[in-house]
């Protein structure tokens, strides 16, 4: 599965409080919602770190990326 385009509406939905949903063990995504959710950054902003994130990790990220279109 791929990760959808950078312009897609899923980002903002996670910037915005979807990455609450997200169901992961990956530490790293793990610390990444907690400090995201402490962030006084606007969802602009937020979402193209996710977005950055879930490129460089998209391998390791495999159940992540499937929930994706879920949330």
């Amino acid at each position: 599965m791929s990760l959808p385009p950078q312009g897609s509406a899923v980002w903002g939905r996670l910037a915005s409080g979807g990455l609450s949903r997200l169901q992961t063990s990956h530490l790293g995504t793990q610390m990444l919602i907690k400090r995201l959710e402490l962030s006084p950054s606007p969802p602009a902003a937020k979402a193209t770190e996710i977005y950055n994130y879930f490129v460089k990790w998209e391998r390791s990220l495999a159940n992540e990326v499937a929930q994706l279109n879920r949330l």
